[in-house]
């Protein structure tokens, strides 16, 4: 397996499957290490750039969703 970088939530470790940034705010796709099937996209915070919090709604949601997987 490629060197993937981790990120830890709680306590919970999730791979970075992707990243995309949009307007100064970075998007990232997750999946936890040890159960695939748990995934998150998080957005970067305005305050701290290497700090990512949960996404405003479904319309950011989309929005992340459209970024991450268009082709």
């Amino acid at each position: 397996m490629n060197n993937m970088e981790i990120i830890t939530f709680g306590d919970k470790d999730y791979y970075i499957l992707k990243e995309k940034e949009s307007n100064g705010i970075n998007y990232i796709y997750l999946s936890n290490v040890d159960n695939p099937k748990d995934i998150m996209i998080r957005k970067s915070s305005n305050k701290d750039k290497d700090l990512y919090v949960p996404l405003d709604g479904e319309n950011e949601f989309n929005k992340a969703c459209l970024l991450l997987f268009k082709n």
